[in-house]
């Protein structure tokens, strides 16, 4: 039998770990390079292309990213990993190189995860579109 100590313990570590996660999420979307690369990200719908792509943990390459979206520019994998890996830099999203050193893979990590609808339709993306409004921006 399992000691009552030990699984609270798990658990509190547990809530503390998502707790940061949401704490680090919340300062990204109120803190302008990164958040204006994490706007575009948002508005782009990549957190949810990648979520959609499969299970958690799932990565997804610029290149794939790209074919789900309305794309046109012939550049637009090399604009986008640029974006992704500045998220990446943040740990915002995971990153990951195949063997070949050649191409990166993104997956949605904890603080991603609150860019992404939840059950109920919620995330800090409206919060984010806010926060980066040209009205409430400029008032600064």
């Amino acid at each position: 039998m399992a000691n009552p100590t030990e699984s609270t313990t798990h658990l509190n570590h547990t809530d503390e770990a998502k707790e940061e996660a949401f704490n680090y999420a919340l300062q990204l979307a109120s803190s302008s390079v990164l958040p204006m690369a994490l706007k575009t990200a948002m508005d782009l719908g990549i957190f949810e292309i990648i979520a959609k792509a499969g299970p958690p943990g799932t990565k997804l390459s610029a290149s794939q990213i790209v074919a789900e979206l309305p794309a046109r520019n012939p550049d637009a994998a090399l604009m986008l990993d640029r974006i992704l890996r500045l998220l990446a830099c943040h740990e915002v999203l995971g990153c990951s190189v195949d063997a070949a050193g050649l191409e990166r893979s993104y997956s949605l990590n904890p603080v991603s995860q609150y860019f992404v609808q939840n059950q109920d339709g919620v995330s800090l993306c409206p919060l984010m579109a806010l926060m980066q409004d040209k009205v409430f921006f400029q008032s600064w």
